[in-house]
């Protein structure tokens, strides 16, 4: 039975709001309904999902563990719900993670309050090696769509005032901070050349992101620190306390972007 301790899985984490399409992109990656898709408004991820799949259409049989995420974080409030997802989810990735897909909706561009707030948890928590993980995805990019899209997908790539940019601009990241930006679609996987072909995409991305970081898959001091812990319950007390002083910098941070 494969498992995320698997040198050879690739251990990749869709993170995103409610509506970008996360599940319906990890179930195009598997070829399969792997995963519970909602109707883009009303989410049915409710809870932290990982399974051990072969990821399909690329050309030699590689398995990948795929953490499917609810919304991990609110704007205004972080309640016991959220807490308990978010301490599952980081038991996920003591492991290791060979890529972030950071996901997007093509049709909505902008960098949201939730992605902000996530992305500041996220930074204070694992450390700025945490983006060279990260891999940027913006789905719903349907071939018929594309060529009505492309307003849209210039503006993600523009690189004074894209997507890209900001992202470095808000997090105060060197320019040398350069993911990739995968457009693709997740619609007839099975028939569709094109969406093969954007899976295939996300597959080398996640490649990339593991050669340009020596082979390796990201880790960190703090991830070590949840693996120290003697028992499951000590894992979670630390994650849960981790979790609140870090959302306390997330308050602070998110005031003083208003």
């Amino acid at each position: 039975m494969l498992s995320p301790e698997e040198k050879d899985t690739y251990v990749v984490s869709a993170l995103g709001a409610v509506g970008t399409g996360k599940s319906s992109l990890l179930n195009a990656i598997t070829a399969a309904y792997t995963f519970e898709t909602g109707n883009g408004i009303e989410s049915k991820t409710k809870k932290v999902n990982g399974v051990v799949k072969e990821w399909k259409y690329v050309p030699n049989v590689r398995y990948c563990h795929l953490i499917d995420t609810p919304g991990l974080i609110d704007s205004t409030v972080i309640d016991r719900h959220t807490v308990q997802e978010m301490t599952r989810y980081f038991k996920s990735l003591v492991y290791g993670v060979s890529a972030f897909f950071l996901v997007f909706n093509i049709n909505d561009i902008r960098l949201d309050a939730y992605t902000q707030n996530m992305l500041i948890l996220f930074h204070q928590l694992l450390g700025k090696e945490f983006w060279n993980f990260v891999v940027i995805v913006f789905t719903h990019v349907d071939e018929e769509l594309r060529d009505d899209l492309e307003e849209n997908m210039e503006a993600v790539i523009d690189s004074e005032d894209g997507f890209v940019s900001e992202i470095r601009r808000i997090y105060k990241l060197p320019k040398s901070f350069q993911p990739s930006v995968i457009f693709t679609s997740t619609q007839n996987v099975n028939k569709s050349s094109y969406t093969k072909r954007h899976i295939r995409e996300l597959f080398y991305a996640v490649g990339m992101c593991e050669s340009r970081n020596n082979g390796k898959r990201f880790n960190c001091n703090w991830l070590t620190q949840i693996m120290a812990q003697s028992t499951e319950e000590q894992k979670s007390g630390f994650i849960v306390d981790s979790i609140k002083d870090a959302w306390s910098s997330v308050k602070t941070n998110s005031c003083q972007m208003q």
